[in-house]
């Protein structure tokens, strides 16, 4: 008798791996879970990254914007979470408001970032810095307070909760300091005043997972109080330098929702509502030299945006991502036109990747249009306008090697005429132009291990072109200026970074050496006096240094950051030259094992610590030196 063996009757299965494929790296990356101490602001951290400079008017509670590569605090985009933190009223981005609690990414793009599923305003930046929330994965909670130097109190809590696929995260923090440091006047030492800050941040945010897919929820409330120090500058006795005033209450709700269809198909729809209102305050009766202004300013903004990524073919993909966004800017001022903003921004973009090619480009399509009411404009009307712009983007990437990887790219960016450029009563000018840039880099990277250690070396040059840059003319207030298109400015630089680690036994250190060459210069008249000098702010040389090193329960890091001269005016000549400084900055931590769920850390951060007096704005001292010690408590 001859047995048979039944047939199988279960059908086939098929395993799926996702390989691993080339991408763009940031420029520059760090990750605060790493950091000894980090330090309270984010403009802290990105002051240490080659090709950035940060504008900071000293203190806490003094305005931190950003530029890179000189292409403008305007063309560099801020993205929490991948949804920019815009702001239509200035286009001015205050990293002084960003606390680095809740923030476990900051990373930094020079060229494009070529990931799947971005929105389209992601593709339209110049440069962006990327912001990304620490996503819980275990319930628990941590408390913590700092307290230093110029009478500073900021404490923090946050609680996670792991709720299945659902995980909730609250947070709130405040901050006070009084900014009263010492800094040298003319002859004599004198204490900065009304550079005093309070603020308060409530947060709460929901990260989910569905199958194929996950969201997050986030809703924001911010308010502050703070003084605006002003510039230092010889004035009549019995008067201080600065009595101007701001109180800001910000609200906004931001989510987004990331779903994988199928194998090829995959979506991601990203939406926020903002509020946010200002109040500035001049108070002549305390200062009469100021011009008299008491305002108070209402923005909100909606915006809407839908990613799609299509596969059609390995290793062939396409992506389309449209952005809607409105904006509202009130006012309680005389003849101010309450102007409306409607934007879309479209991109449309390809990528083709192979295991050591990548190539990627895109086309963005930028178009506004501006409304106000013209009753209220004291008779001054004009029909509504609107202005659009092409952005072209062309980047490609080899990596034949697994130690050795190179990349370039070559895009253009348009900055838009703000509220504040073209509507503010005094200072408009309706037919302003859109700022472009023109970029083009290359990055080569190399790296290496060797048993406990490894190195990374990377080499960065490029070439930026600014055309139609918008600049401020003064006018006699100083809260109103005339804007106007004028210049071009061409920058050439190179960025090297280099990197060495080791990891032995209960011993682990980093270095990280950072050097920036820039040349930034005015062509805008070949008959100008100031044709072909460096434009204001922008150092030739630049660079900082990081060492940390850990032992057991201990850290200890080590940051020095230089800064070569510069110009406050176009007239590179000794009366507007900013001299050189360099400072350097430590910190030491130390982790105590309360019990099996609790541990309490311990680190005390001392900031320029040899004391060193600078100005990184003409006019604007900042502190010498500082401490900041920290106690948190972590329930795991």
């Amino acid at each position: 008798m001859i047995c048979l063996q039944a047939p199988d009757s279960l059908q086939a299965s098929y395993v799926y791996a996702v390989k691993e494929l080339p991408v763009v790296r940031p420029s520059e990356e760090v990750q605060l879970s790493q950091e000894v101490a980090p330090p309270v602001l984010v403009a802290d951290i990105l002051r240490r990254f080659t090709g950035v400079q940060v504008k900071d008017y000293g203190g806490l509670g003094g305005l931190k914007t950003v530029n890179v590569r000189s292409l403008g605090s305007e063309h560099v985009g801020v993205f929490l979470d991948g949804i920019q933190v815009d702001n239509a009223q200035n286009m001015q981005v205050d990293l002084g408001r960003f606390s680095t609690e809740g923030i476990g990414q900051v990373s930094l793009y020079n060229g494009q970032k070529t990931r799947r599923l971005q929105t389209a305003k992601e593709y339209a930046s110049g440069a962006a810095v990327h912001l990304d929330s620490k996503r819980p994965v275990h319930s628990g909670g941590q408390f913590r307070v700092r307290g230093g130097s110029f009478g500073t109190i900021n404490p923090s809590a946050s609680w996670n909760q792991v709720l299945g696929r659902v995980t909730l995260r609250v947070s709130a923090e405040f901050l006070h300091s009084d900014g009263q440091y010492k800094y040298p006047c003319f002859d004599t030492t004198l204490v900065r005043e009304n550079s005093d800050i309070r603020s308060l941040r409530l947060e709460t945010q929901l990260f989910g997972s569905v199958k194929g897919g996950e969201w997050q929820l986030r809703l924001y409330a911010y308010g502050s109080e703070r003084g605006f120090p002003g510039p230092v500058i010889r004035r009549a006795l019995g008067f201080p330098f600065s009595a101007e005033r701001q109180a800001d209450q910000d609200l906004f709700i931001q989510g987004g929702w990331n779903q994988d269809w199928t194998a090829r198909y995959a979506t991601a729809v990203k939406f926020k509502y903002a509020n946010n209102y200002t109040h500035y305050n001049t108070h002549p009766e305390k200062n009469p030299m100021s011009m008299p202004w008491d305002v108070h300013y209402r923005q909100q903004s909606a915006y809407l945006s839908l990613a799609q990524s299509l596969v059609l073919c390995s290793p062939w993909s396409v992506d389309l991502s449209t952005d809607v966004q409105h904006n509202t800017l009130d006012a309680d001022s005389g003849q101010f036109v309450r102007p409306r903003r409607t934007a879309f921004t479209g991109a449309l973009a390809t990528r083709v990747v192979w295991e050591k090619f990548r190539a990627a480009a895109h086309l963005v399509y930028q178009g506004t249009w501006d409304r106000y009411d013209a009753s209220e404009a004291g008779g001054w009307s004009r029909e509504n306008s609107y202005r659009d712009a092409w952005m072209p983007s062309l980047s490609l990437f080899y990596a034949p090697w697994k130690w050795l990887e190179a990349d370039a790219f070559v895009k253009r960016s348009y900055r838009l005429p703000s509220f504040n450029d073209l509507y503010y009563t005094q200072m408009g000018n309706a037919s302003l132009r859109p700022e472009s840039a023109f970029q083009a880099g290359a990055d080569i990277r190399a790296q290496a291990a060797l048993r406990s250690w490894d190195w990374e070396l990377r080499v960065s040059p490029y070439y930026n072109r600014v055309s139609d840059k918008i600049v401020a003319i003064p006018t006699s207030s100083q809260f109103r200026w005339t804007m106007l298109n004028i210049g071009i400015v061409d920058v050439l630089g190179v960025d090297i970074k280099a990197r060495t680690g080791f990891h032995e036994g209960d011993w682990q250190g980093v270095l990280t050496l950072r050097y920036t060459f820039q040349q930034a210069l005015d062509h805008s008249d070949p008959a100008s006096l100031t044709w072909g000098n460096q434009v204001p702010y922008i150092p030739r040389h630049s660079g900082s240094g990081d060492l940390l090193l850990g032992w057991r329960k201990w850290s200890f890091c080590w940051e020095s950051t230089f800064t070569g001269e510069r110009w406050s005016r176009s007239a590179n000549i000794p009366d507007y030259r900013l001299a050189p400084w360099s400072i350097s900055d430590a910190a030491l931590s130390y982790t105590l094992d309360l019990s099996r769920r609790l541990a309490l850390d311990l680190s005390l951060r001392c900031n320029n610590l040899f004391n060193q007096r600078y100005q990184i704005v003409q006019g604007y001292p900042m502190p010498g030196f500082n401490a900041m010690l920290s106690l948190t408590l972590r329930i795991c």
